[in-house]
């Protein structure tokens, strides 16, 4: 759903009073990219990331944590203004589960596999994914990339210890 369609959903007045928490939910407005936008929300993920990646395992973490929480309270504000399960738009969750999914890891290497796997995980949504949708307001959005970023994560780190092991 583009910035332009969501215009004529909702009111401009009440876009311009929650525009904070659309600016959140959308990852900085790059959720409203025409194509693709949750790749690109994981790939803004990635990017932010990769930044805070030599920081200690506590602070990442924490704000983890922290963007978490402010993704589940900013999805579910702009779910209930456009009166979406789901908006297209919304990608604070692709960017947690990023966050999630590369936490803890350093090497290039790592990312690019932790993207790659991810967004395979997110598409396909095996079991436990699609199942944690199903979850009320803003946990239903975030709930299945969080759980696709720690299997992505616990994917990584066994690949990497098996071949590894192979040598």
């Amino acid at each position: 759903m583009s910035l332009k369609e969501n215009y004529k959903i909702l009111h401009f007045n009440q876009f311009y009073k929650n525009f904070f928490w659309v600016f959140i939910s959308s990852g900085a407005l790059i959720g409203f990219l025409p194509l693709c936008p949750g790749t690109f929300g994981s790939l803004e993920g990635l990017i932010f990331f990769w930044f805070l990646k030599d920081l200690s395992l506590n602070y990442q973490l924490l704000l983890i944590l922290g963007i978490t929480i402010l993704g589940i309270i900013s999805s579910d504000i702009t779910s209930k203004l456009l009166k979406t399960k789901d908006p297209d738009f919304v990608v604070i969750d692709e960017i947690v589960g990023m966050w999630i999914s590369v936490v803890g890891k350093h090497t290039l290497l790592e990312f690019v596999l932790a993207f790659f796997l991810f967004r395979l995980i997110d598409i396909k949504k095996p079991y436990p994914l699609k199942k944690s949708e199903k979850l009320p307001h803003g946990w239903g959005i975030m709930a299945d990339d969080i759980i696709a970023g720690i299997l992505t994560n616990f994917s990584v780190t066994f690949l990497l210890y098996f071949v590894n092991y192979l040598r």
